[in-house]
């Protein structure tokens, strides 16, 4: 992939994404704990690990998407949002044989909340004492099954598991080298984002019940993947720089340069394209819902919102968070013209030290 440009510039997101922007009033304190949870559960954290926590965000924009939930019920999903951002980030490290690793550990706490029980079978094998990953997952599991409802807990467990084999197929094919058709491309990524797991917690946040045959309906899916799609789609724009540096080319903007011929802006503009024609859909799908009584539309209505601070909060956070423009995000925002990083050197070994800091 040659890129003969030297800037390229963002779709106008903002101007088309019109919801409200939200945060909780304790959003800050309970940000900083949570961000404070993750570093304890490591004997030390790598500068490179420290780094990204500090300019990660995470429990920040959870504040702004689950505004609406008491202190415990957004720590809890403050918590998730650091979890999976952060093990996408390790597990994108650490080569297919850990990344299986670290998904059965991170399963093994789902499905196991109350004592780690290592499994000592060939191909799975784990250690007698339970890395960091797992310790994580499993506090987290444990508060929230204290109050959340049978029908949300196997939704949600469904998710992860989806999440953690959709990233070992990632891993798999950027250590084999494999450029994805788009289509496939974009299967892979509506799991290996982690956005199904972080969409289903919102029931979990506002503390509802949905019925099976409500948060199932077709329309409610079609509501879930478009903020699922749009969400994914724009970050690999607004991630595409510092990927393209850093020699990835799992990112939807590189495979249609890759797979389409397209030339940087060409791809971009596609991507871009393809976002607002989800938003749109969401739109439209949102006045196609049935209607199931007063509750339980209250209800809805309330998951809808929770949807709709998805859109918008994803969006600010890509720029005020310093993981994708750096200390250059406000600008990014304002002028919509990137300048390409150049390419970094990969540092030998860098698979080997991202192994023992999740496994």
């Amino acid at each position: 992939m040659v890129i003969s440009h030297t800037t390229f510039r963002l779709p106008d997101f903002l101007s088309q994404c019109l919801f409200p922007l939200h945060y909780h009033p304790n959003g800050d304190f309970i940000a900083e704990a949570s961000d404070q949870w993750y570093r304890n559960a490591f004997d030390v954290l790598s500068k490179e690990q420290e780094r990204r926590l500090s300019v990660l965000k995470a429990s920040n924009v959870a504040a702004s998407i689950y505004d609406d939930a008491s202190e415990h019920h957004l720590r809890v999903a403050c918590d998730l949002m650091n979890l999976i951002l952060l093990y996408g980030d390790l597990t994108d490290e650490i080569g297919v044989v850990n990344n299986k690793m670290a998904a059965d550990l991170m399963m093994n706490a789902l499905w196991f909340p109350n004592a780690y029980k290592p499994t000592h079978v060939e191909g799975k094998w784990q250690p007698n004492h339970e890395p960091a990953v797992g310790r994580l997952a499993r506090d987290l599991w444990k508060r929230c099954v204290q109050d959340s409802k049978p029908g949300f807990r196997d939704r949600f467990i469904e998710s992860m598991a989806l999440f953690a084999d959709a990233r070992h197929v990632q891993a798999d094919h950027r250590e084999k080298h494999t450029v994805p058709s788009l289509d496939e491309y974009i299967d892979i990524r509506r799991n290996s984002s982690g956005l199904k797991p972080l969409i289903d917690i919102l029931e979990y946040t506002l503390q509802i019940d949905l019925p099976s045959d409500v948060i199932s309906h077709p329309t409610m899916d079609s509501l879930k993947e478009c903020v699922n799609d749009f969400c994914t789609w724009s970050n690999d724009i607004f991630s595409f720089n510092k990927e393209q540096a850093c020699g990835d080319t799992y990112n939807m903007v590189i495979i249609l340069m890759e797979t389409h011929a397209l030339e940087l802006q060409d791809a971009v503009d596609y991507v871009g394209d393809m976002c607002i024609t989800t938003l749109d859909k969401f739109r439209e799908y949102k006045q196609d819902l049935p209607k199931w009584g007063t509750e339980v539309d209250r209800d809805v209505a309330r998951f809808i919102r929770g949807l709709e601070n998805w859109l918008i909060a994803c969006l600010h956070w890509s720029f005020i968070s310093g993981r994708y423009f750096g200390a250059q995000g406000l600008v990014a925002r304002d002028t919509l013209t990137v300048e390409l990083l150049p390419k970094k050197n990969r540092v030998k070994g860098a698979k080997e030290k991202g192994k023992s800091s999740l496994c």
